[in-house]
Order: structure tokens, then sequence, then C-alpha cells
């Protein structure tokens, strides 16, 4: 009888943990905006997107990226950045993006909204899930 009862239990909690997995924030597939880098607010739009088999691309504020991650999620560890050439007025704030990226050792959600990747020596790059604009929206007034 207790081995019946024990086995009821133990059967009963399988779904309370396929649920608390599924329950677990996703980060691939999604598009990330930056909100901050090593805690210092960005004005500059740059993106973030993760998929399933490790590759990592986005927009950067000028040019667009990829890198590939020969790690296994959360570490991080990027192939080197491949971008676009296009010129613009925002290259600095570009190279700061790139080499904070390239520093980033890993990746972890931060809540259903926010996705922080860390380094060495306290760096971090902070994203939200990118919001869009409602080109077709109506407002009062």
């Amino acid at each position: 009888m207790r081995r019946r009862l024990s086995l009821a239990l133990a059967l009963s909690l399988v779904p309370a943990l396929v649920s608390a997995q599924d329950q677990a924030p996703k980060i691939t597939g999604i598009d990330w905006q930056l909100l901050a880098i090593d805690g210092q607010m960005t004005d500059g739009p740059a993106t973030l997107r993760v998929e399933e088999d490790g590759t990592l691309s986005g927009a950067a504020p000028c040019n667009r990226w990829s890198a590939m991650n020969t790690a296994t999620l959360p570490t991080l560890t990027l192939s080197p950045i491949r971008a676009t050439r296009m010129a613009c007025d925002r290259l600095a704030d570009e190279q700061v993006f790139f080499d904070a990226l390239a520093a980033m050792t890993a990746i972890a959600p931060d809540g259903e909204r926010n996705l922080v990747l860390t380094g060495p020596e306290g760096r971090s790059m902070e994203f939200v899930i990118e919001r869009t604009v409602c080109k077709t929206c109506k407002t009062d007034g």
C-alpha cells in the first residue's frame, strides 16, 4: 500500500515539474532591444536575437551584425562578430556596442521581459523585449 501511495504521489508531481520547466522565460527567437551597457542607459538603437542553433544577430547603431555562440547557453563564447559596413554618424556608439558584446560570457533572462548579458569585471548589457510602433493605431485627440 505504501508503494502505491509513494508512486501516486511521485506521479502527481510530474505535471508540476513539467509546468515549471515550461514557465522558464524563453530567450530564443525574440528580438531584444538594448537598454544599457555597463549600467549606462543607451539612446542608440541596437538589437539582439538569439537562435536555437547558437546564432546571435541584430542591428547595431549603424549596421546589421551576426556572430555564433560556440558554447552552450547560458555560457557565451562568441565567434568574431561580422557586420555590414554602412557609414553613419553613430559609428563610435556602434564600436562601444561591439566591444561590449564581444566581452560578454553569459546570458540569462531577468524576469519575462528582460535579458542580461554579463562579462568579466562586472560588465553587462541589458536588453528588453523589443517594442514595436503601431503605425496604424489611432489615438484620442
